[in-house]
């Protein structure tokens, strides 16, 4: 009898902490809409190294592409 009602009780506090930790993570959650970190900081980085030597730049990508080539 009693271990039902604590089983139940035991129920109860991990669906309250797991909407807690649900409710948490989706506060610092980033939008749907915007991109990851990873991939504005990869543009950023692209941007200044295409302004930085864009001649340099364009001759690696396209040498990497045409190494590519079967």
């Amino acid at each position: 009898m009693y271990r039902d009602f604590y089983a139940a009780q035991d129920r109860t506090l991990r669906q309250q902490e797991f909407a807690d930790k649900v409710a948490e993570r989706q506060r610092y959650a980033r939008s749907e809409d915007k991109p990851s970190l990873r991939a504005r900081l990869a543009r950023q980085l692209f941007t200044l190294a295409v302004a930085a030597e864009r001649e340099e730049t364009w001759r690696v990508v396209w040498e990497r592409l045409e190494a590519r080539r079967p």
